[in-house]
């Protein structure tokens, strides 16, 4: 393939924003081209079947700006059709799951980890199966958190009191399993990091987007101009709050505009 110079970056939303600022974070050079899509966000409440359909559309939509590689920045679309995308498609495609579990077996001590996710992505069970081939003595416990995407979506604050008490509700399915460590298995959470951390002061929240960051060199070959990265910005439905939460939490790539595609073409 060459150098990588062209890079495709998709998710239901705006979850994957946080994958796109640690990959332009710690790599440049990069013309990265970012679809969200807000039109049928979120993905993690429907069918493995209709998952992979609207991911096969997501993946032809990038292909039509010429992208050289693409990036799921989807929990629930890594864990549930990634292998279909990579055999309908001639191009690389990676998901967030490998450098996830990487990440969190590194930084537990006890091998006893988390992982947060959406209904779908909780109960494919990739992230375990992921875990036990790479530690067969790690312990894992999945727990459902379909109300973040929701809420992250909506603009709710993460200090917002309702945010607050979503997130008490389900991290106290943690209580007595003894986790160190807890992967966010969907792309959104990041930004509720502080909010988690909060929650539990003494776990480490592993940022799938950052393990899979620092990763993207032993893949591909990348520019090594040192210039900056250039994004262009996609959705499926118009969404006034996309560039306003952009420009909140995106510190490594700026945020001007944003397009909107009939994603129904592809």
């Amino acid at each position: 393939m060459g150098t990588l110079k062209r890079l495709g970056v998709f998710d239901s939303g705006l979850g994957g924003l946080t994958v796109l600022n640690e990959v332009c974070k710690y790599n440049s050079g990069l013309d990265v081209v970012y679809f969200g899509d807000t039109a049928r966000v979120p993905y993690g409440s429907r069918t493995v079947e209709t998952i992979t359909r609207y991911a096969e559309q997501d993946v032809r939509f990038l292909l039509s700006q010429g992208v050289q590689a693409i990036l799921i920045a989807c929990g629930t679309v890594s864990t549930n059709c990634l292998p279909a995308l990579q055999k309908s498609f001639s191009l690389p495609i990676v998901g967030v799951i490998d450098a996830g579990c990487q990440a969190a077996l590194q930084a537990s001590r006890t091998k006893r980890i988390g992982v947060i996710g959406t209904r779908a992505t909780v109960n494919s069970h990739a992230y375990e199966r992921r875990i036990r081939e790479l530690c067969p003595e790690a312990k894992t416990w999945g727990v459902e958190c379909p109300l973040f995407v929701p809420l992250i979506e909506n603009g709710f604050a993460p200090d917002d009191p309702i945010t607050e008490m979503t997130v008490e509700r389900y991290l106290s399915a943690f209580q007595g399993t003894g986790v160190d460590t807890v992967i966010m298995g969907c792309t959104h959470y990041p930004f509720l990091a502080n909010t988690l951390e909060r929650h539990m002061p003494d776990v480490t929240f592993v940022n799938v987007g950052k393990a899979l960051s620092f990763g993207l060199r032993q893949d591909f070959d990348l520019p090594e101009s040192g210039a900056p990265n250039q994004v262009s910005y996609f959705v499926s439905d118009e969404d006034t709050g996309f560039l306003d939460i952009a420009r909140r939490y995106l510190d490594a790539v700026s945020a001007d505009n944003v397009q909107k595609v009939n994603i129904d073409q592809f």
